[in-house]
């Protein structure tokens, strides 16, 4: 049960659910301490208590605590909203939320109750009104009622981004509509979602961008890529990674190096990205200069003026933006 709990958690921190793009202003952020999770508020000041085993970021007001091996909701006040029975739970997203009752996933409202399932082996969040999910060995997509939207017949696809959702199938991948007509064709081997414009594509293991109109506006050449955000995206040559602009011209020179092909350079956010030197993460402005040291041995994106760093294994915390700690947790 251990080994299963714990796979679930890396599962919501690679999907971070990482994951959504939207910005949600928030009061509240998750603080943990001796493998036990509360809420602290922008002071750094404790308004929740850290008692649960495990706690998500609040998402539309509701956030994902887990008791034990069970999940629940509480609202900001530390109250639960809907009890923990469940076995797996992401937040709220276009005020529904992914559960999970042992193996199937289905999705709730506020109150608790299910719109859809549980009956799927695999969903997706709430973007834009429609959620993926698998049915019979192949992903599709529900509407806000649980009803089939987009009939599934696709081998992969992902969260709705300016209208259109990068789908794949017979080992290719294109972007779809929300009638699940095809926008872009099934051209490519690897796709992104769309961000200010512009997706991520990959042919032939070189990655470059495409508009909506299936045009590259930035041609084919890059071994990583990543979505824009605030005018910028990282992007990788022989494991050096840098930042160009729409128009494919390196602002940021590639000097951030990562092993193994990992990310070596974070998005923008509030006028701060998160990149690797040597070691260590620090993060620098949209010139490249560092705003903040590379000293830590984990960073994270800056939200509403905060952003979640580490400086060793066992001491993590919140910083503000010029690097000042306000809250961490006991070494």
């Amino acid at each position: 049960m251990k080994l299963r709990f714990a796979s679930y958690v890396f599962e919501l921190l690679l999907t971070g659910l990482l994951a959504s793009t939207v910005c949600q202003c928030q009061d509240l952020w998750v603080a943990s301490s001796r493998n036990k999770y509360g809420y602290i508020d922008r002071q750094g000041k404790i308004v929740i208590p850290l008692h649960f085993d495990f706690a998500w970021d609040f998402s539309e007001g509701l956030a994902p605590v887990w008791v034990g091996s069970k999940v629940g909701f509480i609202d900001t006040a530390g109250h639960f909203v809907v009890p923990t029975h469940f076995d797996g739970a992401r937040g709220f997203h276009n005020h529904l939320a992914a559960v999970r009752l042992q193996d199937l996933w289905g999705f709730i409202d506020k109150t608790g109750k299910f719109v859809a399932g549980p009956g799927y082996p695999e969903v997706r969040d709430f973007a834009e009104g429609l959620a993926a999910v698998v049915a019979e060995g192949k992903w599709g997509y529900l509407d806000q009622r649980g009803r089939i939207a987009i009939f599934p017949g696709y081998d992969s696809t992902e969260g709705f981004s300016e209208g259109v959702a990068a789908a794949y199938r017979e080992g290719k991948c294109g972007f779809i509509d929300k009638t699940g007509a095809i926008a872009i064709p099934f051209k490519f081997d690897k796709c992104n979602h769309f961000s200010e414009g512009l997706a991520a594509v990959a042919i032939d293991y070189d990655w470059g961008y495409v508009d909506h109109a299936s045009n590259f506006k930035i041609q084919p050449g890059f071994d990583e890529a990543t979505a824009f955000s605030e005018g910028l995206a990282a992007v990788a040559v022989r494991g050096s990674w840098g930042y160009v602009d729409h128009a494919g011209n390196f602002v940021i020179q590639r000097r951030f190096r990562s092993q193994s092909r990992r990310i070596a350079a974070d998005r923008f956010s509030e006028n701060k990205a998160c990149v690797r030197e040597r070691e260590n993460w620090g993060f620098i402005d949209p010139s490249g200069r560092f705003l903040i040291p590379a000293k830590f041995v984990r960073g994270g994106t800056f939200r509403d003026g905060l952003a979640h760093v580490c400086d060793s294994t066992l001491h993590c915390g919140y910083i503000d933006a010029v690097g000042n700690y306000i809250w961490s947790a006991e070494p």
